[in-house]
């Protein structure tokens, strides 16, 4: 581990402070954890794996980090957001973590294996940013590699709906089967990075069509996943 890691020891102020934004979110947004498979709850407890979502508002990042937070996962947020005054002051108290997307950044991934390796978990949005076009993105290969790297399960989630904040629909996510990663020998890492990535897409894209089916089209996205998963 490196001495970025000293970035991962989370303060007493920070650990309280994370409290009072997991109690926000869930008087604001209500939000529904439905599992796959409810085992999940508590086979994924104090297991390393990286959790990874579809991208759809700027508070994607508390809302999964308090939804998910009996696993006490790191979130990995844009770099950006650490250098606004009041915003980046409140993210350096909770369990987030930069990367740098204007270039070629290592030190989140060294931070994260590394966390990963010492029994933590990671929740990253594969898409790189908030889908803008009208559908789940594709999924850059970064989560998959430290998944192929590490051996930690990937497990995909599906956030659904529109952050109504305390009236109107609650906010929602669908937490999916583990998609387990074993690195054949013979094949580089960054191949397989490159299927668990496709394997993971599709998994989310799956969970959201069945939430579409469960609880009606929204105006997230143009592309109906529903109608992907009947087919």
């Amino acid at each position: 581990m490196t001495e970025n890691n000293t970035e991962l020891k989370q303060s007493l102020w920070g650990k309280i402070f994370q409290g009072m934004i997991k109690c926000t979110v869930y008087f604001l947004f209500r939000p529904k954890i439905i599992w796959e498979d409810k085992r999940l709850k508590k086979e994924l407890k104090g297991r390393p794996v990286v959790f990874v979502a579809n991208h759809t508002h700027h508070f994607d990042g508390a809302y999964t980090g308090a939804v998910l937070g009996r696993f006490r996962p790191y979130v990995l947020v844009v770099k950006r957001w650490f250098e606004k005054k009041t915003v980046g002051t409140m993210i350096k108290w909770c369990r987030c973590m930069p990367i740098d997307l204007s270039g070629a950044d290592a030190g989140w991934y060294i931070n994260a294996e590394g966390y990963i390796n010492s029994g933590g978990s990671m929740i990253i949005f594969p898409e790189g940013g908030i889908a803008r076009n009208g559908q789940i993105e594709s999924f850059k290969p970064g989560a998959a590699l430290l998944s192929a790297k590490t051996g930690a399960a990937i497990v995909p989630c599906a956030i659904y709906g529109t952050y109504k904040m305390v009236f109107g629909m609650r906010q929602k996510i669908y937490i999916g089967k583990p998609i387990e990663s074993s690195c054949p020998e013979d094949m580089r890492h960054s191949k397989y990075a490159k299927q668990l990535a496709a394997e993971a897409e599709a998994a989310v894209k799956r969970l959201y069509g069945e939430m579409e089916n469960r609880y009606g089209v929204l105006p997230t996205y143009t592309v109906r996943y529903s109608e992907t998963t009947d087919k």
